[in-house]
C-alpha cells in the first residue's frame, strides 16, 4: 500500500525492524525503553540515511523478509 501511494521512504516499524536497525545501523537505539514517536522516527531515519528516501521502504521490505528466512522452509509449497 505504501508503494501504491508513492511513499517509498516510509518505514513501518515493529520489533523486527527495530532489531534490524539496532543490530546493523544504529546500536545506540538499544537504550530506548519503548517505541516512542521520536524513536519510531529515528528508526525510519536510519533506513533513509542508509538507503535514501527513494529506497528506504524497499530496503525495509527486503530486510524484514530476510529476518524470517528460517520460517520459509515451514511454509506450504503452494505459498
Amino acid at each position: 500500500v505504501l508503494f501504491a501511494l508513492k511513499q517509498h521512504g516510509a518505514v513501518p516499524v515493529d520489533v523486527h525492524v527495530w532489531r534490524i536497525v539496532t543490530r546493523d545501523y544504529d546500536p545506540a537505539l538499544r537504550e530506548a525503553k519503548s517505541l516512542t514517536p521520536a524513536v519510531y522516527e529515528r528508526v525510519g531515519d536510519a533506513f533513509r540515511r542508509r538507503f535514501g528516501a527513494v529506497f528506504a521502504g524497499w530496503a525495509h521490505s527486503l530486510l524484514f523478509g530476510a529476518e524470517f528466512g528460517a520460517l520459509r522452509a515451514q511454509l506450504p509449497a503452494k505459498m
